[in-house]
């Protein structure tokens, strides 16, 4: 898509999956990215084949850890124009055994995370947009889910941790949009559907789950990668400069329905 010469983003989760597709496609776009995880190894890797890469530890459900990793991107970049929160867990326990330690962790990751990063690196986004002049913005760019929207039985039965995590990161989404929008960042959130991941290769790897994704879905295909970073490389840029506090479903039309 382009139109990210000389432009800094981060990217939470970027190990694998959509995190990783995200992040190359900001690379391939002319972008600096900082790839963040909680497992160093990957994203090494991925960083020492993109000249414009660093790659940085974090885990996001702790808020010094969240600090130490801004600082880094910080002494690497000094600014930021992009920030994609994108790390996310999912644990499956039925509500009635759902354990409070199990339904903590998942929102821990899956909201108070892109809380935090948020938070901490928006001094950087106030730069990014200072330093692009008069009426450019930065961006957050959130990594929902459908199942913020709808509740779907993946594995044999609702995931109301998951869901429920989702939902309070498409709350804050349309709260931070209103928040940050003197300081001239959007934020937005993409609500993926069915993505062919590590994340969902349980699911998908039942043939007759598939089968039945794919006859409710009106594209007629899994998604992939590619699609979920597209769409963030659209939101994130100036393309979609008078876009915020709005949602992007990256989902085969499923949600029509």
């Amino acid at each position: 898509m382009g139109g990210y010469d000389g432009r800094c983003s981060a990217v939470t989760g970027a190990g694998s999956g959509n995190g990783r597709a995200i992040a190359e496609t900001l690379l391939s776009d002319g972008a600096r990215v900082a790839l963040l995880d909680v497992v160093p190894g990957p994203v090494k890797e991925i960083a020492s084949e993109y000249p414009g890469a660093v790659a940085v530890t974090v885990d996001v459900a702790d808020r010094a850890s969240v600090r130490d990793a801004v600082a880094s991107i910080e002494a690497e970049f000094g600014r930021l124009d992009l920030l994609v929160n994108n790390a996310g867990i999912v644990r499956s326990s039925n509500f009635a055994d759902l354990p409070v330690e199990e339904w903590d962790e998942v929102f821990a990751v899956n909201s108070t995370g892109p809380f935090l990063m948020s938070q901490a690196a928006l001094p950087l986004l106030r730069t990014g947009a200072r330093q692009r002049g008069a009426g450019a913005t930065s961006a957050i760019v959130n990594i929902t889910s459908v199942e913020a929207h709808i509740v779907i039985s993946s594995s044999g039965h609702p995931q109301v941790h998951y869901n429920a995590s989702k939902g309070a990161l498409l709350q804050l989404t349309r709260a931070l949009a209103v928040e940050c929008a003197a300081d001239q960042v959007r934020v937005n959130a993409v609500a993926p559907g069915f993505i062919e991941t590590p994340f969902t290769k349980s699911v998908l790897g039942n043939a007759e789950v598939k089968n039945w994704l794919l006859e409710r879905t009106p594209l007629g295909r899994v998604g992939r990668p590619e699609d979920v970073a597209n769409a963030v490389s659209f939101l994130g840029s100036e393309k979609a400069g008078w876009v915020t506090g709005s949602t992007l479903f990256v989902d085969g039309g499923w949600t029509v329905y």
